[in-house]
């Protein structure tokens, strides 16, 4: 990868053209944030109202300044940021990972879709699938991959009709193109029940998450600090065994902790999916920092290579698997 130095002065003119568009987008933002002292002045003014025993207005004035504040909030407020995330993302971002990745392609508004997630049969239970910022291309050793931010979500009515939106999913999700072929599937999952409840849980893994996963616990025992993390499920143990070399078991525990997340690993095929669970907003830049500051750009060039060295270090594994 190139050095962030080398990107930043390839990128500089457009880095100023942008920048000039956040300080435009910043003034008409605190333009707009003005329009707040609508609804607290009808805030102050209930008070008032109770006063001379306008009860009925006391009750609307709240009610009216909240309705105001939330018309200001997104329809004044917010569109100035998210024109100017759009920009920034569609003009400074599209470039940046252009010319620090010649063969990675990056479309801000295209996200994985709900069919390739359901194909990893890593969650369940979800109906609904939207992200952004998704990532295409291979690896240096000719791997094909592509990952984008996703959320996953189960929607359903209560008996009132109100909508109830459950999150199955939110994070990092990968798809890997490998060389070797899994005949039937090989699942590594956080193990919950294990680390909280020890042989109890095992026991529950090995009859009751089984049963769930329609495979085989496949019990790791030759690396016990991989098992107290993870639980493995397949329908031939030989195959996970043959999957989870001593390389690739270090690659799955080495991202646990470099990413200091949750994650789920499933081998289904010829490919290789990876969810990475975390609530941060990856790539997304700040209106109140300047894009001419070498820290923001530095947060994305880091991001960037955090999520570019997963797809390279399960890559690099699957080398080293024979069918």
């Amino acid at each position: 990868m190139k050095t962030l130095h080398d990107i930043r002065q390839k990128i500089q003119p457009v880095l100023m053209q942008i920048e000039n568009s956040r300080l435009e987008k910043l003034k008409a933002t605190s333009k707009a944030k003005r329009l707040y002292a609508i609804p607290l002045v009808l805030v102050l003014t209930a008070p008032l109202a109770g006063l001379k025993i306008y009860f009925p207005l006391l009750a609307l004035l709240p009610c009216l300044a909240f309705f105001i504040f939330m018309y200001i909030a997104l329809a004044e407020v917010g569109p100035h940021k998210e024109n100017y995330i759009r920009t920034f993302k569609e003009r400074v971002f599209t470039t940046f990972v252009r010319s620090l990745c010649s063969n990675v392609e990056y479309v801000p508004d295209k996200y994985i879709s709900g069919e390739k997630f359901s194909e990893s049969q890593l969650f369940r239970g979800h109906n609904s699938v939207s992200g952004s910022d998704y990532f295409e291309g291979k690896t240096e050793n000719g791997s094909a991959f592509k990952f984008s931010e996703l959320e996953a979500e189960k929607i359903t009515s209560d008996s009132d009709g109100r909508t109830i939106r459950k999150t199955i999913f939110e994070g990092v999700f990968f798809e890997l193109s490998v060389p070797n072929r899994v005949i039937s599937r090989v699942q590594v999952l956080p193990d919950k029940a294990e680390s909280s409840l020890g042989g109890l849980g095992r026991l529950m893994q090995k009859s009751l998450g089984a049963f769930s996963q329609k495979a085989k616990m496949v019990y790791m025992k030759e690396h016990p600090e991989f098992e107290k993390e993870f639980v493995v499920y397949s329908k031939d143990a030989e195959e996970a065994y043959r999957v989870l070399t001593p390389a690739m078991i270090e690659a799955i525990y080495d991202l646990r902790y470099k990413w200091n997340k949750k994650l789920r690993v499933s081998f289904i095929g010829d490919k290789t999916y990876i969810a990475l669970c975390s609530e941060h907003d990856y790539f997304h830049p700040d209106i109140h920092k300047s894009v001419l500051d070498d820290d923001l750009l530095g947060k994305f060039y880091d991001e960037l290579a955090l999520c570019l060295s997963v797809v390279e270090d399960m890559s690099i594994e699957h080398e080293g698997i024979s069918p």
